[in-house]
């Protein structure tokens, strides 16, 4: 239907520029004449205006980028044409449902340009491609032509960052303090013995060394090493899998420098133990029940998206599912 409408518009355009050329030619004047060579300009101009494909523009876009979903992050984007091509635009709009901006340029010929857009991903995982809309027309907008462009891109969207995330911080920094004091108790290897100070508890006092050296004498016990934590995701398939993603993710964010590891057991993960970035932005649920790892003394706490969905385990383990967890953090 467009381009029917575009076939009407120049054939009424030629019908008029030939009315007036007839015009000039039976009833010769100056003000013929003008009229004319007026018209002559104005279709030059029109037929001009729309040289060259679209096609023959071309993007590019940083090669690398990181953003959280839901967040709106800043993305410079270059355009220019192909070299050896013919372009000349009246007028080139540019559009995108990716992007909050949309850009108009007059007389493009294929000059280099930097489009400074807003991007806001809704979907977590990686992404290869983006759309841009291209509408070229004529100085009047009597005829147009049309082109989508999609150029390639290496970006990755990561969960967004939980709206609970320091409650939740909070909640398991003290969760892993009362496992460290739990598993830092003193063992009854005597380290050394030394003499008493200030503060010191009295039941470390050997009263027998004591009374032979004339001055309180206390014994030091080895200290246990304190038992690293793990913090397990278990990526069962659920409605909830993306919500508990979004709060492991905001705990590894902030305990990363804390005296923990977090574990991901789902699906396109590179490495479960050795976790980054890139891995929150792939992991993908788990088709099946996957075993726990072995992960011997360690203290284990599983994060589930349902708790009818967690997997068998030999030792007992704490567990926290979503729904779970969400109300005790909001306590």
């Amino acid at each position: 239907m467009k381009y029917l409408q575009q076939i009407w518009r120049w054939l009424i355009l030629l019908f008029i520029y030939l009315f007036i050329g007839v015009y000039a030619l039976a009833f010769p004047s100056d003000t013929g004449w003008f009229l004319f060579i007026f018209a002559t300009l104005v279709v030059l101009t029109e037929a001009f205006s729309l040289v060259g494909a679209l096609q023959n523009i071309q993007f590019s876009a940083q090669s690398y980028l990181l953003v959280h979903a839901g967040k709106s992050v800043p993305v410079k984007i270059k355009m220019r044409k192909h070299r050896g091509k013919i372009l000349w635009l009246a007028n080139l709009q540019l559009s995108s449902s990716q992007y909050l901006e949309t850009f108009t340029y007059l007389f493009y010929h294929g000059q280099q340009k930097q489009l400074r857009v807003t991007w806001k991903p809704q979907a977590r995982g990686p992404v290869k491609k983006q759309t841009i809309h291209l509408v070229g027309s004529d100085l009047f907008g009597w005829f147009k032509k049309e082109a989508i462009h999609r150029f390639t891109v290496d970006w990755l969207v990561l969960p967004p960052v939980h709206p609970l995330n320091k409650q939740a911080s909070y909640f398991f920094q003290k969760k892993l303090s009362s496992n460290a004091q739990n598993f830092g108790e003193h063992s009854f290897k005597i380290k050394k013995f030394r003499p008493y100070q200030p503060g010191d508890r009295l039941g470390q006092v050997d009263w027998k060394i004591s009374s032979k050296q004339q001055e309180l004498i206390l014994r030091e016990y080895e200290q246990k090493e304190p038992s690293e934590t793990i913090l397990l995701f278990y990526g069962a398939n659920s409605p909830y899998f993306e919500h508990l993603l979004s709060l492991f993710y905001s705990l590894w964010q902030e305990l990363l420098n804390q005296d923990v590891r977090f574990v991901l057991l789902g699906q396109q993960v590179s490495d479960q133990m050795r976790i980054t970035e890139e891995d929150f932005a792939f992991i993908q649920p788990l088709e099946q029940e996957v075993k726990i790892p072995d992960f011997g003394q360690k203290q284990v706490i599983l994060f589930v998206p349902e708790i009818n969905l967690q997997p068998t385990t030999l030792r007992p383990i704490q567990v926290y599912d979503y729904q779970q967890l969400l109300q005790q953090l909001k306590e």
